[in-house]
């Protein structure tokens, strides 16, 4: 209750006055019967008042919690070493479970509060980012990149697998690719499309296995830069297994179409990448937002004025309504370019104007449609 109403005064003294009862207590009992600490022990949504305060926005009592856990390691004049727990904080690579409460950098990627950012967390960004974030997203980039490359090759290859001459005294056209080089494109364009489908086999397995450790909810539910990761890379997966099942029964026109649109996801991955980067991610960001925001509900709204709209004129066009517009049209022609081949609708017989139609009778003579184009 003191958490949710943003009082860390009054949490200090009770928090000392526990501390006091506590060891008293201590002193009676045994070591297996100490209660959990109270700054340790979780609610029934599992949250401590550490990240309590996280999940509820209280920027200052979260402040002064974190303030208040700190250790100072050596001090020399006005410059202290500082010494802040991990446990609550970051997250827990000890447990694995999915049952693990959540931390305080994990709600606030979750609730994209803004109002949550201190210069403890900012700290603790900046050395995950030193240490191994930055390697291991180097890595990752270069290795998505060169398989991007594999991939253009490998469509490159399809699209100009038979180079075609035209002869001017040959109806039929004639390959000019010989054995030698069909071979060697056999073998490159055979080896790209396994790189292909095994890069694709192994994102699959990271992303199902991501989806058991988090959770199919919390993996959907996923905000930021996570959410877009997720997204192209099912995506793009997807569309590889998808043109592959077309290519095995010889849908070429298919799988054109889908290899286009997963070719446009697999380098729109490509931004998951340069995102974090301060030179290129606020670009990304602004993107992301106009087509995740407000592009999608100018789109929504599109949408229902075009279905409305549309539905409208159906209902109100009719032949009448066809008829009115094509006469007040032919009433704004002039009468010596009324006979003009090209606005002739009608056949001359005998001085007389004639509308002339095609009938297809049937075996009694009888005709098979009794309506009348009037297009002709």
């Amino acid at each position: 209750m003191l958490v949710i109403c943003n009082l860390p005064e009054i949490y200090a003294k009770y928090k000392a006055r526990w501390i006091e009862q506590q060891t008293i207590n201590d002193k009676k009992e045994t070591d297996d019967s100490k209660s959990t600490k109270i700054w340790n022990r979780l609610n029934k949504n599992g949250l401590t008042p550490l990240t309590l305060a996280a999940d509820l926005g209280r920027a200052k009592m979260l402040s002064w919690l974190l303030h208040e856990r700190k250790k100072v390691q050596w001090s020399y004049g006005n410059v202290s070493c500082l010494l802040h727990p991990l446990d609550q904080l970051d997250h827990d690579f000890h447990n694995d479970s999915q049952q693990r409460p959540l931390s305080v950098i994990e709600i606030m990627i979750k609730n994209n509060n803004p109002e949550l950012v201190h210069s403890i967390t900012i700290s603790l960004i900046d050395k995950k980012w030193k240490y191994f974030a930055y390697r291991i997203l180097l890595r990752r980039f270069l290795i998505t990149f060169f398989y991007l490359l594999i991939f253009l090759g490998t469509t490159i290859l399809r699209q100009t697998r038979s180079e075609t001459t035209s002869d001017e005294n040959a109806e039929e056209a004639v390959l000019t690719d010989d054995k030698l080089s069909n071979a060697l494109y056999q073998i490159i364009s055979g080896c790209g499309r396994a790189i292909v489908i095994l890069g694709a086999l192994l994102k699959s397995a990271r992303e199902i296995h991501e989806m058991r450790t988090l959770g199919l909810w919390n993996y959907i539910n996923s905000t930021g830069s996570i959410f877009l990761e997720n997204f192209l890379a099912c995506s793009f997966c997807t569309g590889i297994f998808t043109a592959q099942i077309f290519h095995l029964f010889e849908m070429q026109q298919h799988e054109t179409l889908i290899l286009a649109f997963t070719s446009l996801i697999g380098w729109s991955y490509m931004f998951f990448f340069i995102m974090p980067f301060r030179f290129t991610g606020p670009f990304v960001i602004m993107i992301y937002k106009m087509l995740f925001n407000d592009v999608l509900r100018f789109c929504i709204i599109y949408t229902i004025f075009l279905a409305g709209f549309s539905q409208s004129f159906f209902i109100l066009f009719n032949e009448n309504e066809r008829a009115r517009i094509a006469l007040d049209l032919e009433n704004g022609i002039s009468k010596s370019k009324r006979g003009l081949s090209f606005n002739k609708y009608w056949v001359d017989v005998q001085g007389e104007r004639y509308l002339q139609v095609e009938q297809v009778n049937n075996d009694l003579n009888y005709p098979i449609d009794n309506e009348t184009n009037d297009d002709e």
